[in-house]
């Protein structure tokens, strides 16, 4: 599985749709991304054989993956890379430092100071 674009995330993921949280690096402020919902078989649980119980963990398991991918993926557009220490922060924990646009979060540009 890809690596998380934060450090700090939640897989909210159910039976029946996928749903990742990220948290700002900085100030720990949530980034929801889009519930992404999972067409494809727990409906009827009484009445399905082992086989497709096993076929759909499957898909499950791959749908679930492509959806944490394109939930971080998601979640880079809500947020800056500090150029000093490298973390993912929200936009309130983002500064430009300099007039060629470099990127720093709260405690960098503290210590910049």
């Amino acid at each position: 599985m890809l690596k998380s674009v934060t450090k700090k995330f939640l897989d909210k993921s159910t039976k029946t749709h996928f749903e990742f949280e990220f948290f700002c690096d900085c100030c720990g402020k949530t980034i929801p991304t889009p519930v992404l919902e999972f067409i494809n078989g727990f409906a009827d649980e009484k009445h399905i054989t082992d086989e497709q119980r096993e076929a759909r963990d499957i898909l499950y398991s791959f749908e679930h993956n492509n959806a944490y991918e394109r939930a971080n993926i998601e979640a880079r557009f809500e947020l800056d890379r500090c150029e000093k220490c490298g973390n993912m922060v929200c936009f309130d924990c983002s500064f430009f430092a300099d007039d060629k646009g470099h990127v720093l979060c709260q405690h960098c540009i503290k210590d910049k100071s």
